[in-house]
């Protein structure tokens, strides 16, 4: 080894060479961090940010999109479009100006705000405990209606729906919805305002109005302005006519004052009010001095012996003034209360204290499938079952449920079902046991029902054309929204006459 002395390099060096392997480790990490940074601020200076503005095409406030659905199950969707508000004045007397509407669209782009969940409570003398959002101001739902809507899985499960229920449900509205026609409305001849009434009550009740529904507020928005131009051309009638001749016509009007009734309590649209008094009038004014109802509205005595008064008849016209007195329209409703409470006076006059029957025109008359008429009715009003109520649901418990047997009757089984979820208790429990799976079963692949081999009333059970379809479909789809449609008033005391239940 030399004996020189080191440069001033040779000492510099010395220690770096001593310590090379950290220093070659402090010059790889220091270019790693320089080639993250530089990463970095490209990514901020030069790159877009992963979301769009509010004013963008794509907007983060928009409401998710409906479920969906296989396409090899369900009908394809009609392409009606939300039309512009008729006029209030009186248009002319035939729907066919309806045929108007613009049918190139069939998107709904009204905004979808929030909806506040329901409270699961039976006291129907509560505060409203529900809001359906629209465009304009909340509008709040009677506790008795509070099920409907964004909160219906929930309420629907607290008492015992199925998920195959709430599939058949969306199955059969996407079939009306397939067969609604070109000017809102359901079916063909006579018979379309009981159709069209019937199928806008199966959207009602599952919560789908034009402020709300995705997927059938352009249905429900078509629908009521066709009902709308009719009851102006018709003075508030809904029988086809100026008149209410003809053995429907006091079922059809009843048919669809209810769902006018309900279609106002869902959205307050303001050109339902008037209407709705104006359709009510006639059910009020057609009231028997029995507390019935006839054929017509007919108000002629009795002749022979022969009561006019149709317990069938009257069953809808009690199921309106229920609607009628949640739309809280005072002036209607003042003259709603007593006409309902002559009504369960009826009632009372057609039960058959031997069977435990309802009649149709008297007591014993051999009608037990119009028992639930008078066992609903009876709860409507009352808000807990009476000793008349107890014995109706041993003739309505009396046999079993069959869709395919020869006792199949969907119009008893319609009100037999509401009858039993407004009692609650053993009934429900029995009945619910069976109702689901007869109707989940035998539904069609195209979400409709077909025909039954039961002595159901009329023909419309057993015609395989479209109206019988109509008739199936809206009853079906009616018995299984029962689980939200409207919640159950018999837990609570009574309401001393105050119609609350439906």
């Amino acid at each position: 080894m030399s004996d020189q002395p080191k440069s001033h390099f040779e000492r510099f060096l010395a220690p770096i060479l001593a310590s090379r392997f950290f220093t070659i480790s402090a010059l790889i990490h220091l270019v790693i961090v320089i080639l993250i940074g530089g990463r970095v601020l490209f990514n901020k200076y030069v790159e877009p940010p992963d979301f769009q503005s509010a004013g963008d095409s794509v907007s983060a406030d928009l409401p998710p999109a409906p479920p969906d659905t296989p396409d090899n199950t369900l009908p394809p969707a009609p392409t009606l479009a939300a039309p512009p508000p008729p006029s209030t004045s009186a248009p002319a007397a035939n729907l066919a100006a309806l045929t108007s509407l613009n049918t190139t669209n069939s998107a709904f782009a009204m905004p979808v705000p929030a909806i506040a969940p329901p409270t699961l409570s039976k006291n129907m003398n509560a505060p409203t405990s529900a809001a359906v959002a629209g465009t304009g101001p909340a509008v709040a739902l009677p506790g008795a209606m509070s099920g409907r809507g964004n909160g219906r899985e929930s309420v629907g499960r607290s008492y015992g729906e199925k998920g195959q229920s709430e599939e058949a449900v969306l199955r059969a509205l996407r079939w009306l919805q397939s067969k609604q026609n070109g000017d809102g409305t359901w079916g063909q001849g006579e018979y379309h305002d009981a159709w069209t009434g019937l199928a806008l009550l199966c959207f009602l009740g599952h919560g789908d109005i034009p402020q709300t529904s995705h997927e059938f507020g352009v249905v429900v928005t078509n629908a009521l302005n066709a009902m709308i131009t009719e009851g102006n051309a018709h003075q508030g009638r809904f029988s086809g006519t100026d008149n209410f001749g003809g053995t429907p016509a006091a079922y059809m009007h009843a048919i669809c004052t209810y769902a006018l009734c309900e279609a106002y309590t869902m959205t307050k649209d303001q050109r339902l009010a008037p209407l709705v008094q104006q359709s009510m009038k006639y059910i009020i004014q057609g009231q028997r001095p029995d507390g019935g109802w006839a054929y017509s509205y007919d108000l002629g005595p009795d002749v022979g012996g022969k009561v006019k008064s149709d317990t069938s008849v009257s069953g809808w016209q009690i199921q309106a003034l229920k609607a009628a007195h949640l739309t809280g329209i005072s002036p209607m409703d003042k003259d709603v209360l007593p006409v309902f409470a002559k009504a369960i006076k009826n009632m009372d006059r057609v039960f058959d204290e031997k069977n435990g029957t309802f009649g149709y025109r008297t007591a014993g008359d051999n009608h037990p499938y119009l028992t639930g008429v008078g066992v609903l009715a009876k709860l409507y009003w009352f808000g807990r079952p009476d000793r008349t109520v107890r014995e109706g649901f041993k003739t309505i418990e009396s046999k079993d449920l069959n869709y395919r047997g020869p006792d199949c009757n969907l119009y008893a089984w319609y009100y037999d079902t509401q009858a039993a979820f407004q009692a609650q208790s053993g009934h429900w429990d029995w009945w619910n046991q069976r109702f689901q799976d007869q109707l989940t079963n035998n539904q069609s692949s195209d979400g409709s029902w077909p025909p039954t081999d039961g002595n159901d009333i009329g023909s419309f059970a057993k015609s395989s054309d479209d109206q019988g379809a109509l008739y199936r479909t809206t009853l079906c789809c009616l018995m299984l929204e029962v689980f939200y449609r409207y919640l159950p008033t018999t837990q609570e005391s009574a309401l001393s006459g105050n119609v609350e239940g439906l």
